[in-house]
């Protein structure tokens, strides 16, 4: 009993050191974290650039890092270049789309009279009724908070621009000393403690955030091919933003999906329902097999351990606990089994 108290201590303990790092030292830290995993991805490349040309290796660095930022800055660029076009192209057909929204409402009003008996002018009627005040309700509360994110969203952008800035020079620097970084913190107990447990962690962790962005890229493709072969214009915002939805927790590709099958069969559209139904079951197949087996077996836990370790997540960091959950739980764990010879589950 004395024993098992002692374990459960340490754990706690434990735990406790981990929340608080996670919590206010990550977010001062995360820049030159993400500017470690960085070099630490591009080490080998530069380590064999560096013995074909004999030149100094901070300017093979700078070379390395450069190019791999103008690679992603293009890619993105292209990327969000396609998708504002498809946001432009909504906003100048948006007197077409309330045409549509408005045949769509009265075939649902056709239907409600048709399953209910309840007229559809009635349903106008009421519906009608209410919009106004809700009209009122939007003026009053979300276009002063809309105005009012504009201004925090420019701000946190050029934020982000800074903190970007930081990740690429810090990347340049650690990469130039990279090997002799790794030799300082290998002569100290203390260092070679930390690397023990960045490198057991980083693998568990690292397959995590890897299999999750797995998982959201390949049911991003599937939502934007099946959006595109059903004739959706817009197949690629559309597709990118419910890919966004299904890496979110509780959400899925079901809350997209089912009332769009729904809202489809009730106008008569069956083609489209059937096709929506086949994406969204395809999407929620692939994520049941892939999530469990890809997240289960790399982070050497359950999928049990996994959904728990998320719901924690979520109710300790917010939002990003669907990361941050699992990742304090290997962290914890690697921690406990690189100091003490135990197991934690």
């Amino acid at each position: 009993m004395k024993e098992s108290m002692c374990r459960i201590g340490k754990i706690v303990g434990i735990a406790i050191v981990v929340y608080a790092c996670i919590r206010w030292l990550l977010p001062l830290v995360i820049p030159f974290f993400i500017a470690f995993l960085l070099a630490k991805w591009l080490s080998p490349l530069v380590r064999k650039l560096n013995k074909r040309i004999k030149i100094k290796r901070s300017i093979i660095a700078t070379a390395v890092v450069g190019i791999f930022s103008v690679l992603l800055v293009g890619i993105m660029a292209f990327f969000f270049r396609s998708l504002f076009g498809q946001v432009q192209r909504v906003i100048s057909n948006m007197g077409d789309c309330q045409k549509q929204m408005g045949s769509i409402w009265k075939q649902c009003c056709r239907q409600v009279e048709n399953f209910t008996g309840i007229q559809a002018n009635e349903v106008k009627t009421g519906i009608a009724a209410c919009i106004p005040k809700f009209q009122s309700q939007i003026e009053e509360k979300f276009l002063p908070s809309l105005l009012n994110g504009t201004v925090i969203y420019a701000r946190n952008l050029l934020i982000l621009c800074g903190v970007c800035f930081v990740i690429v020079i810090s990347t340049i620097l650690i990469l130039r000393d990279y090997e002799k970084i790794k030799e300082g913190l290998n002569s100290t107990p203390i260092g070679k403690g930390i690397l023990q447990v960045g490198r057991r962690t980083y693998r568990a962790g690292g397959a995590y955030i890897k299999a999750q962005l797995i998982i959201m890229i390949f049911v991003t493709i599937i939502c934007v091919i099946g959006l595109y072969l059903s004739g959706n214009q817009y197949a690629l915002l559309v597709g990118c933003g419910i890919g966004v939805c299904d890496a979110m927790p509780f959400l899925g590709t079901g809350t997209i999906f089912v009332p769009w099958a729904l809202v489809e069969i009730v106008q008569g559209k069956y083609t489209l329902a059937a096709i929506y139904a086949t994406i969204y079951t395809l999407c929620s197949f692939l994520r049941e097999i892939l999530e469990p087996k890809i997240i289960g077996d790399k982070l050497g836990m359950p999928p049990l351990v996994v959904i728990i370790s998320i719901y924690v997540g979520l109710n300790v960091y917010g939002i990003w606990g669907f990361l941050l959950g699992p990742f304090s739980y290997v962290l914890i764990r690697e921690i406990y089994d690189c100091n003490f010879d135990g197991k934690l589950l």
